[in-house]
């Protein structure tokens, strides 16, 4: 059996199969490779996508993985207007008619459910629903442009610990485009394979890595902790080291 070691991923990744995201899938693992990322965990939006163009996606991830970098499908799925869930290593199109039921359906399909880019909006619809949830993005490099931590979702997932300890703050890319910021990782203790890979991020065994910031998927961090990451975030340039699409 293959011994832990440091694996750095990439979440919440579009290819070209999602109707907005403009990159291959094969350019997708050729950059992000590239730059020193061990796995892919694919969300490519599940609505629009047929059983045949999903068996031809399911094969070209299969195909592109390799021993130096996984890349593995996953879904994102929308429920209603503003509730979007991550279904990391789903394999197949779920039709869950709730939250909760859509929940269910990633966990049976051998899946992590994470909330992405929560907004207060939803918070309502989604707080029933945290007992089974895996987590949700504390950072969505995407929505929270310029290296800004958006300190009110750290202060969300506290309270949502309060009652479900094992609920875990996630990092998201949310890749669409090459001119986009691809520095927000995690970084996670396990063997390389999809089964490790999926059982780590599962039970939060991972940390949320950003430059020289690091964030346990606990989000506890020390005050003195905090103000320096507020610092740090408020002043980082806004720049990429994305290659041109």
């Amino acid at each position: 059996m293959s011994l832990p070691e440091r694996q750095v991923g990439a979440l919440h990744l579009h290819s070209n199969y999602s109707h907005d995201a403009e990159w291959p899938l094969a350019r997708c693992k050729e950059i992000f490779k590239r730059e020193g990322y061990h796995f892919l965990a694919m969300t490519e939006h599940a609505e629009g996508l047929d059983s045949a163009r999903i068996a031809e996606w399911l094969e070209e991830c299969d195909r592109l993985s390799d021993p130096e970098c996984l890349v593995i499908p996953g879904f994102e799925f929308s429920v209603g207007r503003n509730i979007h869930l991550l279904g990391f290593g789903v394999r197949k199109r779920l039709h869950g008619k709730s939250v909760e039921a859509l929940i269910d359906q990633i966990h049976d399909a051998g899946g992590v459910a994470v909330w992405a880019h929560p907004v207060p909006a939803a918070m309502n619809l989604i707080y029933p629903a945290a007992e089974a949830l895996d987590g949700m993005e504390i950072w969505n490099s995407r929505y929270h442009k310029g290296g800004r931590m958006p300190f009110r979702l750290m202060r969300l997932l506290e309270k949502l610990r309060e009652t479900r300890p094992d609920f875990h703050g996630f990092a998201g890319i949310d890749f669409h485009n090459g001119t986009q910021d691809r520095r927000l990782s995690v970084v996670v203790e396990s063997p390389r394979s999809t089964a490790a890979l999926l059982a780590a991020l599962r039970a939060g065994r991972f940390t949320i890595q950003y430059g020289s910031l690091s964030i346990p998927s606990t989000g506890s961090l020390p005050f003195r902790e905090q103000i320096k990451m507020a610092l740090q975030t408020s002043f980082m340039r806004m720049t990429s080291n994305a290659v041109s699409s």
